[in-house]
């Protein structure tokens, strides 16, 4: 595999090919969080760029938006019309062609209050820290061939089923 290869399918398949792993740190309200999550086993490259555009939407949306609000300065009324619609028309389309694939994702967080004198920790740390280890480790053993991707896959569906599922939203009626 050449270096551009391996830039490419970094870019593309992002730093994880199971998922993703975020840690906010400790900000003015003392709290910190770490979420790890997890894409269903299984899926394929242009679903989890799907998954990650559904994520980055929002910031690359709007700096997308900034840059056609800007470039259209000599016209404002049109600019903020077409930067505005082309924000929304990006979530609609990821909405779409996501909306069978974002129910299958699971996800755990875990927060820290360190604002007691001793740490409060919210949420199963043991499961993320297991389940992240694991990922990581025989996602880096498949990277470098020495493991087989079947053999990860495996374990990428044992740590997936041992998450919690998302709870469906209940759905208000308008009155």
């Amino acid at each position: 595999m050449t270096t551009a290869t391996a830039v490419r399918d970094r870019l593309v398949d992002g730093p994880h090919l199971w998922g993703r792993y975020t840690i906010r740190p400790v900000g003015r309200t003392l709290w910190a969080s770490r979420t790890l999550v997890v894409f269903p086993p299984g899926t394929s490259r242009s679903e989890r760029l799907l998954l990650r555009a559904w994520h980055v939407w929002p910031a690359v949306g709007a700096f997308t938006a900034l840059v056609v609000v800007v470039v259209a300065v000599s016209v404002p009324a049109a600019g903020m019309p077409v930067g505005l619609a082309l924000y929304a028309a990006g979530f609609a389309v990821l909405a779409r062609a996501t909306r069978r694939l974002r129910p299958r994702v699971r996800s755990i967080t875990v927060t820290t209050f360190l604002g007691n004198g001793r740490p409060e920790v919210y949420g199963d740390e043991r499961l993320l820290a297991g389940s992240l280890d694991a990922l990581s480790i025989l996602e880096r053993a498949v990277r470098a061939r020495r493991l087989a991707p079947v053999d990860f896959e495996l374990v990428w569906a044992d740590v997936w089923a041992a998450l919690p599922e998302e709870r469906p939203r209940a759905r208000t009626a308008s009155c």
